[in-house]
């Protein structure tokens, strides 16, 4: 059969392929390491945000049928 691929060719293709899969987990990893790092550093920074949230629960407009309940539910995050 002509239209047959040789045996080297699909050898050289899955060293191929399995070198650049070992590159590629190591640039990932690299990149990975990269971003612990940098978040490492940001979370040691001093925050000085503050913020003030509100809750409240409000009773439902209509009288509902017994064996139901429902209501209201506000957050405000100021």
């Amino acid at each position: 059969m002509e239209g047959d691929v040789s045996n080297k060719t699909i050898v050289v293709l899955v060293i191929l392929t399995v070198i650049i899969s070992i590159l590629s987990t190591f640039v990932v990893m690299g990149e990975v390491s990269n971003l612990e790092l940098q978040s490492a550093r940001q979370s040691s920074k001093v925050s000085s945000n503050s913020g003030k949230v509100t809750f409240a629960i409000s009773e439902p407009v209509e009288p509902l049928p017994p064996m139901s309940a429902t209501g209201q539910v506000v957050f405000r995050i100021v």
